[in-house]
């Protein structure tokens, strides 16, 4: 994906690994006696909290039940104060924003260049790396949510060779870190009756992720070939999905947020961050049945759905998908995507991993996030 990787081909086999908060997923592909790619295997290794760890969050539930009433309303007089000066602030940072950024460029920069991945994520993805003799397979590394950017922009009129530099110009201001701390890359819209699409996907991707994700596969005795992001990797699978001809929602959750991509024939047309995940699901969920807290969940996710699709059809010129593909959530039932249907009048389904995999998929690799897997699948071939 990234600008600095060269392309060759004939790969018969792809390991993918998509770092974790709390660890790291792996997938292996390889290519079956029709040369398909198919998912030989999925891992998720999970670090040991170190000592004196805490749940996030643990420490202060914990002084507010021990405090007195009237300590609880001073505090909460404090923290009204406290968002009162932060909100000023806020505004007074604001009017220096533009004079900070080219400061902050040269800083990012020099930081990026020191980035090195967590000593204990290098040693447990060393040992796992020996134990099943991975080290010379070509690897594909995932960024995450919060890694990069992803942006629709107008195609700049300039040649193919100089494209990379004019969209460092017109992105600059659209992402949320400077833009000397980015490594951009682009892909295109499917064209629109034989003539090239306007519009074009820039990714800005935040140097240091980038080097940190080399590091750690480089470190681990990977064969790193190229860096992705889970968007074209949801493409990977949706790609081989029977509703992809007619256009398919896929939407992926992991323990943090939910990740809906719009794809018809091979092409990535649209992609937003979804607030639903693995975590709020479950704990709303009781058994077979839908409780009144699982439905207001999916009522947001309904509406959520619905917007993204009418800007589908809307901006991109394209009739309705033909369906809408959940990755599977251990623990929910049928119900689930009936709900759903019910309230878009979509064909609506979970994701049949077991169509895509030779091996059962750990629940871990599901609750983590399944863009690991189209990792593996990645037709693409792109190395260092």
């Amino acid at each position: 994906m990234l600008e600095w990787l060269q392309r060759r081909r004939n790969i018969r086999q792809r390991l993918s690994v998509c770092p974790t908060p709390g660890g790291v997923s792996l997938a292996l592909a390889d290519r079956d006696e029709n040369d398909a790619l198919v998912i030989r295997w999925a891992e998720h290794l999970t670090l040991e909290p170190e000592a004196g760890d805490s749940v996030p969050g643990s420490a202060a539930a914990a002084t507010e039940t021990a405090a007195t009433p009237d300590q609880r309303a001073e505090q909460r007089s404090s923290d009204r104060r406290g968002s009162d000066r932060r909100a000023t602030d806020r505004r007074q940072g604001d009017r220096r924003q533009m004079e900070r950024r080219d400061g902050a460029g040269a800083q990012a920069t020099s930081s990026a260049s020191q980035a090195t991945a967590d000593p204990r994520l290098v040693d447990l993805l060393q040992r796992f790396v020996r134990e099943r003799n991975l080290k010379n397979i070509p690897c594909t590394g995932l960024l995450r949510a919060g890694d990069y950017s992803l942006v629709l922009v107008d195609s700049p009129d300039v040649p193919p060779s100089e494209i990379r530099s004019a969209m460092r110009w017109q992105i600059r201001e659209l992402i949320d870190f400077h833009i000397d701390d980015a490594v951009i890359d682009v892909f295109d819209l499917p064209e629109r009756d034989g003539h090239s699409a306007r519009r074009m996907y820039a990714v800005a991707a935040r140097r240091e992720r980038v080097l940190q994700l080399i590091s750690l596969t480089n470190l681990s005795g990977l064969n790193l070939q190229s860096i992705d992001i889970p968007e074209l990797a949801l493409r990977n699978i949706a790609a081989r999905l029977p509703e992809d001809a007619g256009g398919v929602a896929l939407i992926a959750l992991d323990r943090q947020q939910g990740l809906m991509t719009v794809t018809r024939q091979d092409a990535l047309y649209f992609s937003r961050r979804v607030d639903c995940n693995t975590e709020r699901l479950l704990a709303a969920s009781e058994g077979e049945d839908l409780t009144p807290a699982l439905e207001s969940l999916l009522d947001g996710l309904t509406i959520e759905i619905q917007r993204s699709l009418d800007f589908y059809e809307r901006h991109f010129s394209q009739s309705s998908v033909a369906g809408i593909v959940i990755s599977p959530v251990p623990g929910l039932s049928d119900k689930v995507c009936a709900y759903l249907q019910a309230q878009l009048g979509i064909p609506t389904r979970w994701l049949d991993v077991a169509a895509q995999c030779v091996a059962p998929v750990p629940e871990a690799v599901l609750v983590e996030g399944i863009s690991v897997l189209g990792g593996a699948l990645r037709e693409e071939q792109v190395a260092l």
